[in-house]
C-alpha cells in the first residue's frame, strides 16, 4: 500500500522535482506535528498556499475577525451595553449610525468567505463533500449576507437579525475542540435517551402520586404541602423536579412531615430512586462516553501524526527512486540524512524540537522505523535542561527540577489559602473602617516573595523555553506576576509603612479616649518620624 502511495504522489507531481519533493515532505511533516489530515492537494502552488492558510498570520486574524464579529452584539441596535444595569442611573445606550457595525460585519463576512473558498479549494471536491462543517460553513456565510442586505434594504430598522444566531457558529467551526465536544454530545445522545426517559416516567409516575397524596382537605391549617407545592400539575412538576436535584430538600416536605411523619416514605422513595440511582447511573453514562472519545480521540490525534510522518517519508523515498531506477528496493526504502536536514530546516517548528531530530540523525541513510519514531519521539520531548558548570547550579538545578517541588508548591498555595479564610473570618462581623490590614498584608508580601523564589528557580533548573513547555508553569508565572503588579501597586498607592498599619499598631497599646498623643517611633534605618494621633 505504501509503494502504492509512492506512486500516487509521484503521479500528482512533477516527475524528478527534487524541490517539489522536499516541499511535499515539508507541509507532511508540519501536519504531523499539528495532527492535521494529510488528504490536500500537494501541487507546489496548492502548497505555498497550503503554508499560508496555516500560518499564524492568517490563522490569527481569522481568529480576530470571529472575535470582532461576535463583539458587534454589544454596540448594535438594540444595545443594553452601559455601566450599570438599573434603569434609573443608566444613561441612553449609545445609537450607531446606519452602516457602520454593518461595514464591520460584510468586511468579516468576506473574510470568512475567503476562508472557505481557500480551504474547499485546498481539500479538493471529493473531501469537500464528507465534510459536514464545510458544507454548514457556507450556508451561515450566504444566510449572514442574505440577512445583512435586508437590514440595509430596511436602513437599519430590522427587529429580528437572524444572523446574530449564527454568529457562534464561526467560533465553532474554527475550534477542533469545540468540534470534539459536540461530535461527543451527538454520540452521547443516544446512549442516554433511555435514562432520560426513564426519569421522565419516574417524575410524572410520583408528581401524580403526589397530588392524590397531598390533595386539598377540609381543614386549612393541614393544607401547607399542597398551597405551596402540589396546587396544581404545573407546580407539583417543578416540585420534584428541583427536588430531583436537592435543591428544595427538606424544605418541600417540611408541611407534610409536621402532620405526619408517614409522608416522609413517599419523598425518601423518590430520592432514593431518583436522585442516588438514576442521576448516578445518567452521570456514570455521560463520563463513559466522553471518556471513550476522548481516547477514540486520541488515538486519532497520534494516527493522523504517524500518517503525516510516514508520508514525508514516503515521498522522500520517492525522491531516492527518481534519481536512480536502478536502485535495490532495500535502498529505496530508505532516506538521506542530508535530504531529512534540508526539509528540517524549511518546516516551521519550535527550535528544540529541531535540534533534537537533527541529534539523532546520524545515520547515512534512515529507514522508516527510526525515520517515524525520531520525528514522533522528539516531538514529545521538553527542550533540554541547561548545562552549568558550578556544582552549585547543579544541585540547585537538580533540587528545583524535581516532582516534589510542585507538591510544595501546591500546599503552599493551599496555606495561602487557608491563611486568608481565617483572616476573613475573624474580621467578618468587623466593618471595612474598623479592620486592620497589617497582618493580611504581611502575610501577602511572604507568599509573593516565595512564590518569586520558586518561579526563578524554576526558570534557572528548567531554562526560558523548558519552564514556559510546562501549561502549570505558565499558569502559575502569570499568577505570581498579576500578584506581584498588584502588591507593587497597593505600595505605590498606600506609601510604605502605611498610616492606617501606624494608627491600628499604637491604638493596641495606647488609650487615646479624649487625649492627644506624641509618640516617637524609630524606624529599622534610624530616621525618627513624628505622627500626632487625636481621638
Amino acid at each position: 500500500m505504501l509503494s502504492n502511495q509512492c506512486a500516487i504522489i509521484s503521479l500528482s507531481s512533477y516527475t524528478g522535482d527534487e524541490d517539489l519533493y522536499l516541499q511535499q515532505a515539508v507541509v507532511f511533516i508540519e501536519d504531523a506535528i499539528q495532527y492535521r489530515s494529510i488528504n490536500h492537494r500537494v501541487d507546489a502552488n496548492s502548497l505555498r498556499l497550503y503554508r499560508w492558510y496555516y500560518s499564524r498570520i492568517w490563522q490569527w486574524g481569522l481568529g480576530l475577525t470571529i472575535a470582532v464579529v461576535l463583539m458587534l452584539a454589544f454596540i448594535e441596535r438594540p444595545s443594553s451595553f452601559s455601566y450599570t444595569s438599573d434603569p434609573r442611573f443608566r444613561p441612553p445606550p449609545w445609537e450607531p449610525p446606519c452602516g457602520l457595525t454593518e461595514g464591520i460585519e460584510i468586511v468579516c463576512l468576506v473574510i470568512f468567505a475567503i476562508d472557505f473558498a481557500t480551504k474547499s479549494y485546498l481539500i479538493g471536491w471529493e473531501e469537500f463533500r464528507k465534510c459536514k462543517w464545510l458544507i454548514v460553513y457556507i450556508l451561515a456565510v450566504s444566510a449572514s449576507v442574505i440577512d445583512w442586505a435586508l437590514t440595509l434594504s430596511m436602513y437599519c430598522d430590522q427587529n429580528l437579525r437572524v444572523r446574530r444566531l449564527i454568529r457562534p457558529f464561526f467560533l465553532l467551526q474554527n475550534s477542533s475542540l469545540m468540534k470534539k465536544t459536540l461530535k461527543c454530545i451527538k454520540r452521547t445522545l443516544p446512549e442516554i435517551a433511555s435514562v432520560i426517559l426513564l426519569l421522565a416516567l419516574h417524575l410524572c409516575l410520583f408528581t401524580m402520586i403526589g397530588m392524590l397524596l397531598f390533595a386539598k382537605g377540609e381543614v386549612h391549617s393541614q393544607n401547607g404541602e399542597w398551597e405551596a407545592y402540589f396546587r396544581d400539575l404545573p407546580t407539583s412538576l417543578s416540585s420534584l423536579l428541583v427536588l430531583l436535584t436537592t435543591a428544595n430538600n427538606p424544605d418541600v416536605m417540611i408541611p407534610a412531615y409536621s402532620l405526619n411523619r408517614g409522608y416522609s416514605i413517599f419523598f425518601i422513595l423518590f430520592s432514593g430512586f431518583g436522585t442516588y440511582f438514576l442521576m448516578n447511573l445518567l452521570t456514570a453514562i455521560v463520563y463513559n462516553q466522553f471518556r471513550g472519545y476522548l481516547l477514540m480521540s486520541v488515538q486519532a490525534s497520534i494516527l493522523r501524526r504517524r500518517l503525516g510522518v510516514r508520508a514525508a517519508f514516503e515521498v522522500m523515498s520517492c525522491q531516492g527512486r527518481g534519481q536512480d531506477a536502478t536502485h535495490s528496493e532495500e535502498h529505496v526504502e530508505r532516506v538521506r540524512v542530508d535530504a531529512s536536514l534540508q526539509v528540517m530546516a524549511r518546516v516551521q517548528m519550535k527550535s528544540y524540537y529541531r535540534q533534537a531530530i537533527i541529534k539523532n540523525a546520524l545515520d547515512k541513510h534512515l529507514n522508516i522505523a527510526p525515520f517515524e519514531c525520531n520525528f514522533i519521539v522528539c516531538l514529545l520531548q521538553h527542550p533540554p535542561k541547561p548545562e552549568y558548570n558550578s556544582s552549585l547550579l547543579q544541585g540547585l538545578q537538580l533540587l528545583f527540577s524535581h516532582y516534589y517541588v510542585t507538591v510544595v508548591g501546591n500546599a503552599v498555595a493551599l496555606a495561602n489559602v487557608m491563611c486568608i479564610c481565617t483572616i476573613l473570618v475573624l474580621d467578618s462581623e468587623k466593618s471595612m473602617a474598623e479592620r486592620d490590614d497589617y497582618y493580611m498584608e504581611v502575610i501577602n508580601c511572604f507568599f509573593i516573595l516565595y512564590y518569586l523564589m520558586e518561579m526563578s528557580l524554576k526558570i534557572l533548573a528548567f531554562g526560558w523555553r523548558g519552564y514556559l513547555s510546562y501549561r502549570n508553569n505558565i499558569f502559575d508565572g502569570l499568577l505570581t506576576v498579576c500578584l506581584l503588579i498588584l502588591q507593587i501597586t497597593i505600595f505605590a498607592t498606600y506609601r510604605l509603612p502605611f498610616p492606617k498599619w501606624l494608627v491600628s499598631s499604637l491604638r493596641s497599646y495606647f488609650s487615646l479616649n479624649k487625649y492627644i498623643l506624641y509618640k516617637e517611633i524609630v524606624l529599622k534605618d534610624g530616621a525618627h518620624l513624628y505622627i500626632q494621633l487625636q481621638s
